[in-house]
């Protein structure tokens, strides 16, 4: 068991979850595009993105942990400036795009008012909080969520004692599932104004996908977790296993999903994720691993951004031609929206991930130990 823990210490990469990216991507795109009557056993796309967030607490953590360890320290300018990198070329691309456009094609429309007006709040990453309503934009509820995260965590990383911490990561889910159960919502609505604890998408998608990822980082990291999560979500049909129970969840009629059916979505995610990291020659290895899927997980990102804009163009089209959206708008639209992605990755998103490099190794001590 220590050699294999020793393996996954050393592992840069880790198979699988990019498979997961596109699963979760795509189940989004089939929320935003799919008729809500076809196939309703996969009516929960949306959950795609607390996918997203599980895999993005624990991959980030890794990195700080294993940075830690390596070179004695966290490197902030180093860390923030990967994620620059890597996010912010192409989203602000899109948000000065689309100010662009609409400015030259649709001047004094109130679409375009209403784009100009919330365009800081885009711009800073505050639209989990606010709620400007430019088309095709709510998504980046999740984006602002996600740097926030980036913002806040690794400050924790570095400046708080491993108990203090533990403390802190502790009293977020705390705070996050009395949200989630509803317990604070008149005191919320009492501060903010009635009906403002069922509107923010802050509240009610909640941090604590992200903090079970990190949790389980933190968990894997040192060795007697790693031995513990070895034993129970190690073995080889464990990721069907999950991904079955994940299924048969997301199939129990409930119209509001808060409370304990998010909790144990959040909780099920997060075994997923931890038994394809622990099982990598899994029984679900082959489709995860299948070199079509992880190139659509390499994309995730930038068909995140620009699915809506995909999906308006699928229906658009499917119009003039008189075809059905029922059956040919997800598939137009994830087409489109995988060849957008991939566009925008190789011809303009490319040189700047490649010059992350120059910001991976702050101590000549330190190796890459994870991909960010």
């Amino acid at each position: 068991m220590g050699t294999d823990y020793q393996a996954y210490q050393a592992r840069k990469y880790f198979a699988g979850l990019d498979g997961l990216r596109a699963i979760a991507i795509i189940a989004v795109v089939w929320h935003h595009s799919a008729h809500p009557d076809f196939l309703p056993m996969f009516a929960r796309g949306f959950a795609g993105v607390d996918l997203f967030f599980v895999l993005s607490g624990f991959l980030i953590v890794t990195l700080l942990l294993r940075e830690k360890d390596k070179s004695g320290r966290i490197s902030l300018r180093n860390f923030w400036a990967r994620r620059f990198l890597r996010l912010m070329p192409a989203y602000y691309l899109l948000l000065f795009g689309m100010l662009g456009a609409y400015l030259v094609f649709k001047p004094g429309d109130p679409d375009t008012a209403r784009l100009a007006e919330g365009f800081p709040v885009y711009a800073l990453y505050l639209s989990n909080w606010f709620h400007p309503g430019a088309n095709n934009l709510g998504i980046t509820w999740s984006l602002a969520t996600e740097e926030q995260f980036y913002l806040v965590w690794p400050l924790v990383e570095t400046f708080l004692a491993p108990i203090a911490a533990g403390i802190f990561w502790i009293s977020a889910l705390i705070i996050n599932q009395l949200i989630n159960f509803g317990v604070l919502d008149p005191a919320i609505d009492t501060v903010f104004g009635e009906g403002v604890a069922g509107s923010r998408e802050i509240l009610d998608a909640t941090f604590t996908p992200i903090l079970l990822g990190v949790g389980l980082a933190h968990l894997l990291h040192r060795e007697k977790g790693y031995r513990l999560a070895k034993r129970l979500a190690g073995f080889k049909h464990a990721p069907l296993v999950f991904m079955a129970a994940l299924f048969v969840l997301f199939n129990i009629p409930a119209a509001d999903i808060s409370g304990l059916f998010r909790l144990v979505m959040h909780c099920l995610m997060t075994a997923w994720i931890a038994s394809i990291v622990l099982a990598p020659g899994s029984t679900l290895s082959l489709f995860l691993d299948w070199r079509p899927v992880v190139f659509v997980g390499a994309v995730s990102y930038g068909m995140y951004l620009y699915h809506m804009w995909c999906v308006h163009a699928a229906r658009i089209a499917l119009g003039k031609l008189g075809l059905s959206n029922l059956v040919f708008e997800f598939p137009l639209a994830l087409a489109l929206t995988i060849g957008v992605s991939a566009a925008s990755f190789y011809f303009y998103e490319k040189p700047f991930l490649d010059l992350r490099k120059r910001f991976r190794k702050p101590h000549r001590s330190q190796k890459e130990n994870a991909r960010p």
